[in-house]
C-alpha cells in the first residue's frame, strides 16, 4: 500500500513537471532536487543559436541617426553653432570666449578668478538668489571656467527651460560686475590663495605645471597664473574687471553652442532675441598679444627629501602638421600613475612605467605633459626621486627623452594609437563634453575637425615621431627643479650639451 501510494505521489510530481514546463519558472521536482529543469523558458533561450531568428517573434529595427552641425553668423558678430538631437535627453548649451589668463595684463591679473567666483552674481535680469532657484528647479547645471586662452561658461537643463537658462547664462557671460560683486570677488580670490598655499604645504610639487609655463612664456601671456598673482589681489574693484570685459570680450571672439535641440532656426531666433540689440565692434582693436619662448630653468627649494625634475621644451601649435605626432609622443610615455590593478593591462606598457619606473629603484614616478596653444605649444618630461638620486633622476629622464629621435617598433606604435583613439572616443561619447569640444575645435580651425581625430592619429609613422622629437630637442630647454636636493641636479646647460 506505501509503495503504491508513493508511486502516485510520484507520477503526480512529474505531471505538475510537465505542465510548469512552458512557464519562466523550474518545475517543483527541479526545485526539490536543486537540478535545473532544461525546459524552462530561461534555459531555452541560453541554449538558443543567437545567429537562428526566434519563430514568431517581430523584429525591430532602427537607423542610427547621424548628428546634423549648423553654423549661423550673425550680422553683429556672434556665431552659432548647434548639435541636432540624435537620442532623448537634455539640452546642453555653452558660450566659449576667446578669453583667457594669458590676456591679462600685470594691471588685470585675477579678472578671470574673479569673474569666476562670481559668476552667478548678476543684476539686469536676475540676481544670485534667483539663479541658483532657477539651476535648481530646472535640475540642470550652470558652470564656468577657463584656461590660458579659453573661457566656457556651459549649462544644461530639460528642453522646457532652455529660454530661462540661455538668458541666465548670456547675463554671467556677458554683464558687467557691480560693486558689491567686485568686492566679494576680492575677498573670494584672496581666499583662493590663501586656500592654495595651505594645500601646497602637503603638496611640495603643486605649482611645477605653473612654474614650467611662467619659466617658457615669463609674467606674460601664457606665463599668466591661473590664479592671478597675489600682489594684485587688493586691485580687483568693478571698473578693473569691467575693463578688462570691455577690452577683451568681443562679439567675434564669442561662439554659442548647443545640442540636443530640435530645430537650429529656433535656437537661432533665441540668440537674435537675447543679443541681437548688441553692436558689432572693430574687431582690429582687440588683437592679443603673441606669446614668445624664452625657456630657462627655475630651482625651488622645498622641506621635502624628494626631488621633482621637470624637462620642457617649445612643441606646436594648434594648426602645426605634428600635433597628433606630439600627441602620440605623449601617449608613448605616458604616466606611471596611470597602472589601474582592477583593469588588467591599463597603463602598464607605457614608457614611463616600463622604462623609468620599473628599471630604476630610484624612480619613485614619471609622466609626459604635451599642451598646445594657438601659436605656442609644450612639451615635456616630469620625474621624481629621492633627493640623494637627483642626479640620476636627471640622466635616465634624458635618456629617456633621446629615446624619441630612434625608430618605434610596430607594436608599440599601434598599441599607442589605439590607446590615444579609445581616450579620443571616450571623451566624445558625453554630450557635455562632446559639445565642448566641438565648440573649441571650431574656435581653433574655423572649422568642424574632430571627426578626422582618428585617421590623422592613424596616419602618424615612426619617421614623423621622430623628426618631431629631434626638432623638440634641438631647441632651448625649460627646466623646473624642486624638492630639498635641488643643487645636486645638473645645469641646463649640461642638459643641452647631453641632447646635442
Amino acid at each position: 500500500m506505501l509503495n503504491k501510494a508513493i508511486t502516485r505521489h510520484n507520477a503526480a510530481l512529474f505531471n505538475n513537471v510537465k505542465e510548469f514546463s512552458t512557464r519562466s519558472n523550474p518545475g517543483m521536482l527541479h526545485q526539490f532536487i536543486n537540478k535545473v529543469d532544461s525546459r524552462t523558458t530561461a534555459y531555452t533561450f541560453g541554449k538558443f543559436d543567437p545567429t537562428q531568428q526566434l519563430q514568431g517573434h517581430k523584429l525591430l529595427h532602427d537607423q542610427d541617426q547621424q548628428a546634423e552641425y549648423n553654423v549661423t553668423n550673425l550680422s553683429n558678430g556672434f556665431t552659432v553653432l548647434t548639435e541636432s538631437q540624435t537620442f532623448p535627453g537634455p539640452v546642453h548649451m555653452g558660450f566659449l570666449m576667446d578669453v583667457g589668463t594669458r590676456d591679462e595684463t600685470a594691471e588685470t591679473s585675477g579678472a578671470l578668478q574673479a569673474l569666476k567666483n562670481t559668476y552667478l552674481k548678476t543684476l539686469k535680469h536676475t540676481n544670485e538668489t534667483i539663479n541658483y532657484g532657477m539651476i535648481q528647479m530646472s535640475g540642470g547645471a550652470m558652470k564656468m571656467d577657463f584656461d590660458q586662452e579659453r573661457t566656457y561658461f556651459k549649462g544644461h537643463c530639460i528642453q522646457y527651460d532652455t529660454i530661462d537658462m540661455f538668458q541666465m547664462m548670456v547675463d554671467i557671460a556677458l554683464e558687467p560686475r557691480s560693486v558689491l560683486a567686485a568686492n566679494v570677488a576680492k575677498a573670494k580670490n584672496g581666499k583662493s590663495h590663501d586656500l592654495h598655499n595651505h594645500l601646497s604645504k602637503f603638496d611640495p610639487f603643486a605649482n611645477n605645471q605653473e612654474l614650467i609655463l611662467r619659466t617658457a612664456y615669463g609674467y606674460n601671456t601664457l606665463g599668466m597664473p591661473r590664479l592671478g598673482l597675489a600682489n594684485n589681489v587688493a586691485n580687483i574693484d568693478a571698473r578693473m574687471l569691467q575693463q578688462f570685459v570691455m577690452d577683451n570680450v568681443t562679439p567675434k571672439k564669442c561662439l554659442i553652442v548647443a545640442s540636443g535641440v530640435k530645430n537650429h532656426r529656433e535656437y537661432v531666433d533665441l540668440v537674435k532675441e537675447r543679443l541681437g540689440d548688441m553692436l558689432a565692434v572693430p574687431e582690429h582693436k582687440f588683437t592679443r598679444q603673441a606669446s614668445q619662448y624664452i625657456g630657462g630653468e627655475i630651482r625651488t627649494w622645498t622641506e621635502t627629501p624628494q626631488t621633482n625634475i621637470a624637462l620642457a621644451f617649445e612643441s606646436a601649435a594648434w594648426n602645426h602638421k605634428d600635433v597628433a605626432a606630439f600627441h602620440l609622443m605623449n601617449t608613448l610615455i605616458g604616466s606611471s600613475a596611470s597602472f589601474a590593478s582592477g583593469n588588467p593591462g591599463n597603463g602598464m606598457f607605457n614608457r614611463a612605467s616600463t622604462s623609468l619606473l620599473q628599471k630604476n629603484n630610484f624612480v619613485d614616478a614619471a609622466h609626459s605633459f604635451n599642451s598646445h596653444f594657438t601659436d605656442s605649444g609644450i612639451f615635456g618630461v616630469s620625474i621624481e626621486g629621492p633627493g640623494s638620486h637627483s642626479a640620476d633622476l636627471m640622466n635616465v629622464l634624458l635618456e629617456e627623452m633621446n629615446r624619441l629621435r630612434e625608430p618605434i617598433s610596430d607594436a608599440e606604435l599601434n598599441r599607442a594609437k589605439n590607446q590615444l583613439k579609445m581616450q579620443v572616443l571616450a571623451g566624445l561619447e558625453n554630450s557635455e563634453d562632446r559639445l565642448e569640444e566641438i565648440a573649441r575645435n571650431f574656435m581653433t580651425y574655423g572649422n568642424l575637425t574632430f571627426h578626422q581625430y582618428c585617421d590623422d592619429i592613424d596616419a602618424v609613422t615612426s619617421e614623423q615621431i621622430n623628426s618631431a622629437a629631434r626638432a623638440l630637442l634641438s631647441g632651448k630647454p625649460t627646466m623646473v627643479v624642486t624638492g630639498g636636493a635641488i643643487n645636486m641636479v645638473p645645469t641646463i646647460t649640461d642638459v643641452q650639451r647631453q641632447l646635442n
